[in-house]
């Protein structure tokens, strides 16, 4: 008998002490089913929301990975660490006279906007094909390339002075951006250093940690057989991408891959930017992505990631 594949999308929130791989682990096995896979990872420390695909769903990866995100983070003033996390050996202790919430929101407002990131040692970049964090766990740092993201917002949302100075703060940016690092850059222009104490990811563009479940309600809703009610269908994990409805002769030209001109630009005044569209039949089937292209007044629609029904 062969085991039903499942396609959606699922919103769980990962614990802290589990890797992102261990949660994709997690719901193959309570799932029975392979095709499982996750569109951002986080930190083991970390906690907070992940977005995994199921099934067919899992080549809407690509779209989902590019979502900016929210962070919650506790930063300890005063002390820098090798990883610049919780985990890191300290390095350097510094005073923190002076250092008041006001200097702090003075300095996280130049965060904002675009900025530029070495990445830490311990992370997923590629050099020389290797991983970067499989260099650090033998003891070797190499130089590597700033990269530029983007910083929408830096919110202080608490401060304590005791027993030693810390802030709560909230974050939204750009894929890409190393928290830790953004942590240990705005510690360092206050001049006493920072390490990230904790992190939490609350929103993963439009989705939020609110919409999630645990694994343990997940696991709970499996055995009670309630959870495929949890599960978005794959077009509702793109509300960023506006709709198209094809006519018959548009959907099958588009699902044997080829192109097709739609309509006019008067006629689809929701699309007169070019970009990705998420397409449906006349019956409102999801039949995939296409990219809406422009020639003079004409819109082209070109087959992207095909969901044949």
């Amino acid at each position: 008998m062969m085991a039903v594949e499942f396609e959606g999308v699922l919103l769980l929130l990962k614990p802290s002490g589990m890797t992102a791989h261990d949660v994709v682990e997690f719901v193959r096995r309570k799932l029975k089913m392979k095709r499982v896979g996750h569109t951002g990872t986080l930190d083991p420390l970390a906690a907070g929301l992940m977005i995994l695909c199921l099934g067919r769903a899992t080549r809407l990866a690509e779209f989902l990975s590019e979502l900016d995100k929210v962070y919650r983070f506790e930063m300890v003033l005063g002390v820098k660490t090798k990883t610049q996390d919780a985990e890191g050996e300290i390095v350097e202790v510094r005073p923190t006279d002076g250092i008041t919430p006001e200097k702090l929101q003075e300095v996280l407002s130049k965060f904002v906007g675009e900025i530029e990131q070495i990445p830490p040692m311990l992370s997923a970049v590629h050099y020389h094909g290797k991983r970067l964090y499989e260099l650090a766990r033998k003891g070797i740092e190499v130089e590597r390339k700033p990269r530029k993201v983007q910083i929408y917002r830096l919110t202080l949302l608490d401060w304590w002075d005791e027993p030693v100075k810390r802030a709560l703060i909230e974050v939204h940016c750009s894929r890409g951006t190393y928290i830790r690092t953004l942590v240990s850059d705005i510690g360092d222009a206050l001049g006493c250093g920072a390490y990230q104490h904790f992190l939490v990811r609350t929103q993963i563009g439009p989705f939020s940690s609110e919409q999630a479940l645990t694994l343990e309600e997940f696991a709970d809703a499996v055995s009670k057989g309630e959870w495929e009610r949890h599960l978005l269908p794959s077009d509702q994990a793109l509300p960023m991408f506006p709709p198209l409805v094809l006519t018959r002769l548009e959907a099958r030209r588009v699902l044997n891959g080829m192109e097709s001109v739609v309509g006019t630009v008067w006629g689809y005044p929701n699309l007169r930017e070019e970009g990705f569209v998420r397409l449906y039949d006349q019956d409102h089937r999801f039949l995939g992505v296409g990219i809406i292209r422009r020639h003079g007044n004409l819109l082209i629609c070109q087959p992207h990631k095909m969901f044949p029904p």
